[in-house]
């Protein structure tokens, strides 16, 4: 019974650390897109309202940011 309650444990540790990395790679995945999208939109007059070129922007933004931690990761 002891055993079942330390592979229990085991199993809840481990479910936590696979969560809390989850959570810091979307916080840098968010950070990453948010900072490519700042570089790209910074010369636009106006960013204030949803626009298509602003969507564009930022969902290449979050793809390019995707690919570069893809790629940092696999190293």
């Amino acid at each position: 019974m002891g055993e079942m309650k330390r592979a229990i444990a085991r199993e809840r540790v481990a479910w936590a650390e696979q969560m809390q990395e989850q959570t810091r790679m979307k916080s840098t995945l968010v950070i990453a897109a948010a900072i490519i999208a700042a570089v790209r939109l910074a010369r636009d007059p106006d960013i204030s309202r949803p626009s298509p070129r602003l969507t564009a922007v930022v969902s290449d933004s979050v793809n390019l940011a995707r690919m570069i931690l893809d790629r940092v990761g696999r190293q």
